[in-house]
């Protein structure tokens, strides 16, 4: 019985497959959360961003915009919510 030996120089590893990377299609679907510290900055003004105080505020008021409570505590907010809350908040000085 005769041993099986690699082929000289190849050092018994096949020759790689090349690799095709293919984009991925992008999901309309998919939600944009945002973290409460980008939401503080974003709802912030030139001197920082929104206290967290104010935050705490406002959703123990329930007027804040929704958000999303992680199995770990942390807090998200879907960009569209927080549009929604923002749109609702707009008004026209002019109508007033």
């Amino acid at each position: 019985m005769s041993a099986i030996r690699p082929s000289p120089g190849g050092g018994g590893r096949r020759p790689k497959k090349p690799t095709q990377t293919t984009a991925q299609p992008t999901r309309t679907d998919q939600r944009i959360l945002l973290t409460l510290d980008q939401v503080l900055v974003e709802l912030g003004g030139p001197d920082g961003p929104l206290p967290r105080s104010t935050w705490h505020d406002w959703q123990t008021k329930g007027t804040g915009p929704k958000v999303i409570k992680l199995p770990n505590g942390q807090i998200r907010v879907a960009r569209d919510d927080l549009n929604v809350w923002l749109d609702g908040r707009t008004h026209d000085p002019s109508t007033a």
